[in-house]
Order: structure tokens, then C-alpha cells, then sequence
């Protein structure tokens, strides 16, 4: 099996580890949820529940990306290779986050979810520049821009519950916090998308601010508009930047 083959195949092993994951969870054997998890600290910053709905498309864009990039001649091969390994390590960082999450490692959540969202962005920056064929945006830029849009808004709000959970964030300061986590979150993607013109990346971002808007509507209603607001701003940017040529991918 030439290196090629060995690439493709860790790729899709990975991709597997990943959605294969929440099974293991589901059965209870990992310790906490990610639920049970995430609402132990989300006093400061929270996104209602059907946020999390989001994990089904990504799961299924894994997959399809991972068998995809398998099949020899279909996919560009610069195109695999610029995003091989980062997808390998982003998978890696989802599946491991949900043991951390079980066990209750709360820094180490916070370090996995930033690496993998970083493994992704790095790739994504400038991808506009690269060769693909239409099927490869949407094969393989397409489901990684999705992964790495929602984790660029789940660090956010990851690092917000361990930072609430470990005492550092106290009522008194948490509207400081909440907003300057969402002032963070939304310019990472705005720059991320003005430069990768990854069309994918940015909507899940615009999703979980809508969800974080309905689930702080009425107990945080600073926080609550701010995000709508900061939604409304991104689509509005997205709009711009897909309708402007070179069209985005």
C-alpha cells in the first residue's frame, strides 16, 4: 500500500472515529454527556438545545467526504493533501472531546476543541487560490468549512462554560464575559471567511448565534441581542461575499 492509500485510509478512519464517537456515549460508558456537560457551566452563555441538531449534517458530510477521497481519480489530489491531515486531527480532536467531556477534563475540552477547529482553519485560509472541481467544494471544502464554522462558535462557548465552571466567571462579570466571547467568535469568522470565501464555513456560526438568541432571549437579553445582532451581520456578509466574483466556493 503505497503512501497515498495509507493517507486516504487514515483519513476515513478518522472521519469514522468521529461519528462512531456519540454511540459510545449514548451507551454511557464515557461518563458525562456532552449535555450534562455543557449545562453545568452554562449560567454565562448558552445556545438552546436544537442547536446541537447541527452534529447530523456534519457527521454526514464526514462521511461523505471520507469515502470520497477514497475512491482513486474522482477527487483534485492537491486538494486532499492541503486538507488530509487537518482533517485528520480535527476528527481526532471531536471523537476525544467527548471522552474529555465524559470524564470531566475541563481544560483538556477546551484545548481539543480550539486544536481542532485551528487544523481546520489553517487550510481553509485562502482555499478560494486552489484548483477543485465543483464536487470537490462540495465534497470535501464544503463539510470541513462546516466542522470548522461550528467549532470556531463551540470554542467559544466551551471555553465560557470551563471558565464558569472553574470559578473564573461570577455574576457580576458575566455579561463582560458573554459578550466579549461573542465579540471573539463572530471577527475569528468574519476573518476566516473573508479569506478562505469558504461559503459553508460561516452558517453554522449564524446557526448556533440564532440558537443562543433564543435559548437568552428573556433570562439574558443583553447577551440575547448581541448575537442576533452579530447573526444578522454575518449573513449579511456572507450574502455580500457569495454574490461577489470569483464566486465563493
Amino acid at each position: 500500500m503505497n503512501a497515498q492509500w495509507v493517507r486516504r485510509t487514515i483519513v476515513l478512519a478518522s472521519a469514522l472515529a468521529a461519528v462512531g464517537m456519540p454511540f459510545a456515549q449514548y451507551a454511557g460508558v464515557l461518563g458525562l454527556t456532552a449535555a450534562e456537560f455543557s449545562e453545568a457551566g452554562s449560567t454565562t452563555l448558552r445556545a438552546a438545545g436544537y442547536a446541537f441538531a447541527i452534529w447530523g449534517p456534519i457527521y454526514a458530510g464526514l462521511l461523505a467526504y471520507g469515502i470520497y477521497q477514497f475512491i482513486p481519480g474522482l477527487a483534485s489530489e492537491p486538494l486532499l493533501k492541503r486538507f488530509a491531515w487537518p482533517s485528520v486531527v480535527a476528527c481526532l480532536c471531536v471523537a476525544a472531546w467527548l471522552v474529555a467531556a465524559g470524564s470531566d477534563l475541563r481544560w483538556a475540552t477546551v484545548g481539543l476543541i480550539a486544536l481542532g477547529a485551528f487544523s481546520l482553519i489553517v487550510p481553509l485560509l485562502g482555499v478560494s487560490r486552489t484548483t477543485a472541481k465543483a464536487r470537490d467544494a462540495w465534497l470535501v471544502v464544503t463539510p470541513l468549512a462546516l466542522l470548522a464554522g461550528w467549532l470556531t462558535l463551540a470554542t467559544g462557548l466551551n471555553t465560557l462554560v470551563v471558565l464558569t465552571l472553574e470559578g473564573f466567571i461570577q455574576n457580576a462579570n458575566a455579561n463582560f464575559w458573554a459578550l466579549s466571547g461573542l465579540a471573539i467568535c463572530v471577527a475569528v469568522a468574519s476573518l476566516v471567511f473573508v479569506r478562505s470565501r469558504a461559503f459553508a464555513y460561516p452558517l453554522p456560526v449564524i446557526w448556533g448565534l440564532i440558537a443562543v438568541f433564543v435559548a437568552e432571549r428573556t433570562g439574558n437579553p443583553l447577551a440575547a441581542w448581541a448575537s442576533i445582532a452579530a447573526a444578522i451581520g454575518l449573513a449579511g456578509l456572507t450574502v455580500f461575499i457569495v454574490s461577489r466574483k470569483p464566486k465563493a466556493i
